[in-house]
């Protein structure tokens, strides 16, 4: 059975765990096989390392929830930049690199579609009975060739646009500095 840690160019590449802290993956300790009387495609992950045993329902609805719960997060932590900027920073830099490998504006999607795209790839990975990055997912074309067209693009939310504005306004004010003196 192969290891659900791949190296590539001595970048070791997991797929998504759920609760996972930065530089967790799974064992790569040897595990039987559970063999199932259903297909791969059926009900629910026979192979997949982290998944094994349970629904495709069940997995879905627990990345809604941990999407949702780290929406909100971001959220909290994005107002209270201002009060605490290490504390929100860091918070903000955890999230980001949880979800947005999965997609870029993750903080505004639809907690429900994020779970749908992440389960796919999932699937992808049970139906390959392979770990693989979500970045050689992407690159193989299944996302484009599978989603269905968005009707409108959403605009930036607000707290971006703040926050660049803040951003030029001090490199403004840097340069400024630096021409005067």
């Amino acid at each position: 059975m192969p290891s659900p840690i791949r190296e590539e160019g001595g970048v070791a590449h997991c797929t998504y765990i759920p609760h996972r802290r930065k530089g967790q993956c799974v064992s790569d300790q040897q595990q039987p096989v559970t063999t199932l009387n259903q297909p791969s495609g059926d009900a629910g992950f026979v192979w997949h390392p982290v998944h094994r045993g349970r629904s495709f329902q069940e997995v879905r609805t627990e990345l809604v929830q941990d999407i949702s719960r780290d929406q909100r997060a971001y959220k909290l932590a994005m107002d209270g930049a201002e009060g605490a900027e290490h504390d929100s920073l860091t918070t903000i830099v955890e999230l980001e690199r949880r979800w947005s490998t999965y997609e870029f504006d993750w903080a505004e999607t639809d907690p429900e579609h994020l779970a749908d795209r992440i389960l796919k790839f999932e699937r992808a990975c049970e139906d390959r009975k392979e770990a693989m990055s979500f970045a050689d997912y992407r690159a193989s074309g299944a996302l484009v060739a599978n989603e269905e067209p968005d009707a409108a693009e959403p605009t930036r939310s607000l707290p971006i646009m703040q926050i660049g504005a803040a951003i030029l306004a001090v490199l403004i004010i840097i340069f400024v500095i630096a021409v005067f003196a």
